[in-house]
């Protein structure tokens, strides 16, 4: 199935792919470690400095090693997920290091959020894996941060998880701990992100990532993106080529590495605010980056990313729900394969809010609804019961509706679908003290996944050594 809603003609996804190989060829990237020079120059690529220059055919034939699609283990076999096909797998924001409370102020997030944020993802219905890092807790050391973060997530989630690849240790512990639970195993068992620099270039730490992840055979999302009139060209075409470039080359590392990595292709680009030169998300030229994407994905045949529900807004208002709808519907039907961010994200991915996590989900959830496809089997089309009853009308307590009723239309569990006389009656009315008040529940109501007493009592000691060793 086809879920594209913007089509881009043959010759212009050629000409994006053309001008990026131009770039890779003339230009080159930038690649500051020693050991992927290493790798790249034991393959036989020319180099000049940290710059690295690529051949058509090293782009060739690393695209074609990636497989199109692959599963994530998770701790629970039952919540594995399948990255690619026809798939829409969901994780909630990034990397985001402050916490919008319902008042509109904003306060550091603690590791106490983060273990929240983990119970939220454990009792979504429509997340389907938690983010390496929903937020950076300020309360703890910055340097072993990812241990914190990767304990909460293992011990309060059964869901698939992502790794951490904010430096070289923090990779090397993310596998660590994936064998204590999977045992030695070149299946995937998590998903890493690494984010190129613009313009043309990686940070060392992203390329450490990619060096270590990929020779493990775990699965990496290689996303480049730009401030479009900044760090890249203020135009929409540009940026592509600009991103597409520094992503194929990323692919094109971690397939010398290990061919047949499993990788998610990713690009994007935001506008630049020009009075004050920060970028802008939730805008319509990072939607269309959305929508671009999964075509330059379905060019390559590789599973792509995007952006989710992004906003610039702090509070949940219009503004929130009308730009976190454009963004994430736009990757829903452009036939996106992964998203982050799709649950919780404030003000160019800056701050999380528990109460726009909850609205969220209810956007998720449609979405999926929305995408889900169509049902046209004997049963659903229901010819005997529309020759039976004919003109009456009465459907409401025949067997096929009782039989359905319960899952035959999306529900919402926030957004109100009352009468004005009920509406106005309600209390709260206002939507994001609702929200509060099922985030107060879902937090009270969670159980901890089971998981055997003396693996997590190894998590939890190797998390005590490393920290204490840092």
């Amino acid at each position: 199935m086809n879920r594209a809603i913007i089509n881009i003609e043959q010759k212009t996804l050629d000409t994006i792919h053309n001008n990026s190989l131009e770039l890779l060829r003339s230009t080159g990237i930038k690649f500051p470690s020693d050991k992927a020079l290493g790798i790249f120059k034991k393959h036989g690529f020319r180099t000049d400095g940290e710059m690295v220059f690529f051949e058509e055919k090293d782009i060739r034939q690393a695209i074609a090693a990636v497989p199109s699609s692959f599963t994530i283990s998770a701790r629970n076999p039952a919540k594995s997920i399948r990255v690619g096909d026809n798939n829409f797998v969901l994780a909630p924001g990034y990397g985001p290091p402050f916490i919008i409370e319902p008042s509109g102020e904003k306060r550091e997030a603690t590791l106490r959020d983060v273990q929240n944020f983990c119970k939220m993802v454990q009792t979504s219905k429509y997340l389907d894996f938690n983010s390496s890092m929903v937020v950076q807790p300020g309360d703890v050391p910055q340097d072993t941060a990812h241990l914190d973060i990767l304990l909460s997530t293992i011990l309060l989630t059964d869901k698939p998880i992502m790794g951490s690849s904010v430096s070289e240790a923090a990779a090397v512990d993310s596998l660590k701990l994936a064998e204590m639970i999977w045992g030695h195993t070149n299946e995937p068992v998590m998903i890493s992100l690494v984010d190129s620099l613009s313009p043309l270039q990686y940070a060392a730490e992203m390329v450490d990532a990619i060096l270590i992840f990929a020779a493990a055979g775990q699965p990496l999302i290689i996303h480049s993106a730009c401030s479009l009139g900044t760090t890249g060209p203020i135009t929409i075409a540009g940026s592509l080529v600009i991103s597409n470039a520094t992503t194929l080359a990323g692919i094109c590392l971690a397939q010398l590495i290990k061919p047949g990595t499993p990788i998610v292709y990713g690009l994007g680009g935001s506008p630049t605010e020009m009075k004050t030169g920060s970028y802008v998300n939730g805008s319509p030229e990072d939607a269309k980056h959305t929508a671009i994407v999964t075509a330059m994905g379905r060019y390559y045949n590789i599973p792509c990313r995007s952006q989710g529900a992004l906003t610039e807004s702090f509070g949940l208002d219009y503004q929130a729900g009308m730009e976190s709808a454009m963004m994430l519907t736009t990757a829903a039907l452009s036939g996106v394969h992964l998203s982050l961010h799709a649950c919780g994200t404030y003000g160019s991915m800056i701050a999380m809010s528990y109460e726009k996590f909850i609205a969220d989900e209810d956007l998720c959830g449609a979405l999926k609804k929305l995408i889900k496809p169509l049902e046209f089997t004997d049963d659903a089309y229901a010819m005997d019961l529309i020759k039976e009853l004919g003109t009456s009308g009465d459907y409401l307590l025949q067997m096929h509706t009782v039989n359905r009723c319960r899952d035959e239309f999306f529900r919402p569990d926030l957004s109100s679908q009352k009468m004005h006389t009920d509406w106005f009656e309600m209390k709260p009315r206002d939507i994001t003290q609702r929200a509060g008040k099922l985030l107060e529940k879902r937090l009270v109501d969670y159980v901890k996944p089971e998981i055997d007493p003396q693996l997590e009592k190894d998590l939890v000691q190797y998390v005590r050594k490393r920290k204490h060793n840092t």
